[in-house]
């Protein structure tokens, strides 16, 4: 059963559990990853990455479920009658039309995740930092000049891989 199925009620409370997050601040979800994960995941790198999937999902979720609203769902019962089953529906009609909102989507996660600073402050290791974090620390010291040479890093990073990623959906959409 797709969530597009589900009814209209159960839709909207699995929209809430989804969406609820966006507004709780960054810094109490940081506080929460930390306390549910801290004695299985503290000290690690995947505690950050637990965070920052986190927050990026309410996002991710928007953006998915827009793009499957856009949906033909005639095309899976097409299929479906020519006797493709859920798996083949998947791969080979669903995902190829939902690659621009994928697409999008991770964009904007990945942009979202790279000027994390709220949560990330709590969970990070002391072995390893962002880059958020490293321009909070330099900044704090007083380091504004150094701070703003990783900030042009994080900036040109995040902007090589949004027009990587904006030329990949674009390629997609015209599929």
């Amino acid at each position: 059963m797709s969530v597009r199925a589900l009814p209209r009620g159960a839709r909207g409370v699995l929209d809430a559990a989804f969406l609820l997050p966006i507004a709780v601040p960054s810094v109490v979800m940081g506080l929460g990853v930390l306390a549910a994960f801290n004695t299985v995941l503290s000290g690690t790198a995947v505690i950050v990455i637990v965070a920052h999937v986190a927050l990026v999902l309410p996002f991710t979720y928007a953006s998915v479920s827009a793009g499957l609203d856009r949906l033909d769902p005639l095309l899976a019962h097409v299929a479906a009658s020519l006797g493709a089953g859920p798996a083949t529906i998947l791969r080979r009609i669903t995902l190829p039309l939902l690659a621009p909102s994928l697409l999008a989507s991770g964009g904007l996660a990945f942009a979202l995740s790279m000027g994390e600073l709220g949560a990330t402050s709590f969970v990070y290791p002391p072995t390893w930092q962002t880059l958020p974090v490293t321009i909070g620390a330099l900044t704090g010291r007083g380091s504004v000049l150094q701070a703003s040479a990783v900030a042009v890093v994080l900036l040109v990073t995040t902007l090589l891989v949004l027009v990587g990623l904006s030329a990949v959906r674009t390629r997609a959409s015209y599929r």
